[in-house]
């Protein structure tokens, strides 16, 4: 049997049909009534000690999905550069590598580290952006 608890303070809104359906979902993939679902999502975003401890920050799923997409990307120049100079080490190492072929692999690499710089300027511009949409407070 569901505990009822007993509270004096109704709250109503307004919501599109999308954000009610949404809220039933997950209100249930959480096995909680909407009542429940919401009141802890209230008391997640509210700017209160305990949050401000965590200083934690609450993300939409489209900003979690972009930063994802560029740590990814971010990722794989950076695997790719670190191949490109064992390519070198290894051709070195066994004899392999004359001047022009490891200028070559250089260029390569120089490229590739711009790729990687280019990246990470973009999620920490994205980070930085973040910052001022934080919902739960915390410094």
């Amino acid at each position: 049997m569901t505990k009822v608890l007993k509270y004096g303070n109704v709250l109503t809104a307004r919501v599109s049909d999308a954000d009610f359906r949404a809220v039933c979902e997950r209100a249930d993939e959480e096995e909680l009534t909407r009542s429940e679902y919401l009141r802890y999502v209230v008391r997640l975003v509210a700017d209160d000690a305990g949050n401000e401890k965590r200083g934690g920050v609450l993300l939409d799923g489209r900003s979690m999905r972009r930063l994802s997409r560029e740590l990814v990307k971010w990722g794989h120049h950076y695997n790719q550069g670190m191949h490109a100079l064992n390519s070198i080490k290894f051709a070195l190492d066994h004899g392999r590598g004359d001047l022009e072929w490891v200028s070559g692999k250089l260029d390569e690499c120089a490229l590739l580290l711009v790729q990687v710089d280019e990246g990470r300027a973009d999620i920490a511009k994205r980070i930085s952006s973040l910052e001022a949409r934080a919902i739960v407070g915390g410094d």
